[in-house]
């Protein structure tokens, strides 16, 4: 369960940033990397999630494809992961959309699709969630899966900085005032 935990919690906190108990507001609910971290570690029992994940619920739906995708206890198995996460994905957890997202991006399990990557990153900022606004503003910056577009990038780097994320904030700020250079050709 630890790589899996790892995962996720490095992506909320590039993302979204960590704090503090000490700079956290008075009754500002605790985002630690422990909660975030259970929040989507793998399954204890493959079997109940199994079924559970059957019945409808996409948060173990998501626990199951973590499970596969990182070998927790069964033989790691990328395909059946991305299909998992997709499966709660459509559910509208959008965890799941991110992570099986990044499943087609980086081709874990799956054939490399920057496309569909995008819009299930789509899918997960329309939910919303941070971390999917941030990765389709990352695929608008760079042009892939989806045409080139600053301005878009922009209102998307915008949209993951008033979730609380700093990194997103600066993005959205330089997509903003620079000049974009393709091939020496300014635009």
């Amino acid at each position: 369960m630890k790589q899996g935990v790892l995962v996720f919690v490095g992506l909320i906190c590039g993302v979204l940033g960590c704090r503090d108990k000490s700079s956290r507001a008075k009754g500002a609910p605790s985002s630690s990397a422990i909660t975030l971290g259970l929040s989507i570690g793998a399954c204890d029992d493959v079997a109940v999630c199994e079924k559970e994940c059957s019945a409808g619920s996409a948060d173990r739906c998501r626990r199951l494809a973590a499970t596969y995708a990182f070998g927790q206890g069964v033989e790691a198995d990328e395909t059946r992961a991305t299909a998992l996460y997709e499966r709660a994905c459509a559910m509208n957890d959008p965890p799941a959309c991110v992570f099986a997202g990044q499943m087609h991006e980086y081709a874990h399990g799956v054939p490399k699709d920057d496309a569909k990557a995008a819009s299930l990153y789509k899918r997960a900022c329309d939910l919303p969630w941070a971390p999917g606004c941030y990765n389709l503003a990352i695929m608008y910056e760079s042009g892939r899966g989806v045409a080139r577009d600053r301005a878009k990038a922009a209102d998307l780097y915008g949209m993951a900085c008033s979730a609380g994320a700093k990194r997103a904030c600066d993005k959205a700020k330089e997509m903003r005032e620079e000049p974009f250079v393709d091939a020496g050709i300014f635009l």
